[in-house]
């Protein structure tokens, strides 16, 4: 998978989110305590930081990091850079940077008193990425990384995510096998609309109740009775979910990121070492765990060495 193609799935995804800093991100919304546990710890940074600190947060998304950070220290001077040229409205306050790359940033030597990422430097190239955070950090600046864990919930939720997608787009064809549907019947196109509700049902049950494998042929029946009320074409219809395929594709894209992702941060020896060659050490580590116990991330404290 090429880069561009991991950007566009990136910037597909932010756009989706709705409104900025409240989305729950690569995980559904009702594991709340996640989010709570982040909220909690980037909250504890910020307490520690002096007055009229400089931060800068690297994949920064939708910049919910440097929201919380910035509505607990108002103080605080906020960059945001994230390599996905399309971004969400930042939160008031924040300087956001689309495309750009960690691996090159647009700042002088010393420029901030702290850098932090969540979920983003693992997703770079990490010896540029160690060097380049070295380069632009000063000298005490507190540097803080929530990185992937590949035995975590966020992983494991987001692969089974793509086994759905996978499920019902490709080994279902439900795009192709709907499209010819439509084709052998004039609107408003009841069996082509049965033969999706059953796709519907049958990834009901196979995958479960709002899974990726109900939720995409569900919009597909639900586009199929608006279309056929509002009288749309067969040629709308195919557009449309020419469009929903893209989608799905996608976020198929983004999940494989993110487990590439995961598989770096989980080589702790390389992962580590690009930093000790930027002259930065670990300081220490804390395991990041849900309101279950179940460890999701960990939280990486940086010293210059």
């Amino acid at each position: 998978m090429g880069q561009t193609t991991t950007d566009h799935a990136w910037s597909e995804f932010w756009a989706q989110q709705g409104p900025p800093h409240g989305c729950s991100g690569c995980l559904p919304a009702r594991w709340q305590s996640v989010f709570a546990t982040l909220e909690r710890t980037w909250r504890t940074l910020a307490s520690r930081l002096p007055q009229g600190a400089s931060v800068l947060d690297l994949a920064t998304g939708d910049a919910r990091v440097l929201h919380w950070i910035g509505t607990s220290r108002p103080d605080a001077v906020l960059t945001g850079i994230d390599l996905a040229p399309q971004l969400p409205q930042p939160p008031p306050g924040v300087d956001l940077r689309p495309a750009t790359a960690m691996e090159d940033l647009p700042f002088a030597d010393a420029s901030f008193d702290a850098i932090v990422s969540q979920f983003g430097v693992e997703y770079g190239d990490t010896p540029q990425v160690a060097q380049e955070i070295a380069r632009v950090a000063s000298d005490d600046a507190a540097v803080g990384m929530v990185i992937h864990r590949g035995d975590g919930a966020i992983l494991s939720h987001n692969l089974a995510r793509a086994d759905q997608i996978r499920w019902v787009v490709d080994e279902m064809g439900l795009m192709a096998e709907t499209k010819a549907a439509l084709n052998d019947e004039p609107p408003p196109w009841p069996d082509a609309t049965a033969m999706v509700a059953e796709i519907v049902e049958q990834g009901r049950a196979k995958h479960g109740d709002r899974s990726a494998a109900w939720e995409i042929p569900e919009a597909v029946r639900r586009s199929l009775l608006m279309g056929a009320q509002a009288g749309d074409t067969v040629a709308g219809l195919a557009a449309l979910l020419d469009r929903i395929e893209a989608q799905a594709r996608n976020e198929l894209a983004r999940i494989a990121s993110l487990e590439a992702a995961c598989a770096t941060a989980d080589a702790r020896d390389g992962f580590f070492g690009a930093f000790a060659d930027a002259g930065l050490m670990v300081g220490r580590t804390e395991e990041l765990s849900d309101a279950a116990g179940r460890v999701f991330a960990e939280m990486i404290a940086i010293e210059r060495a």
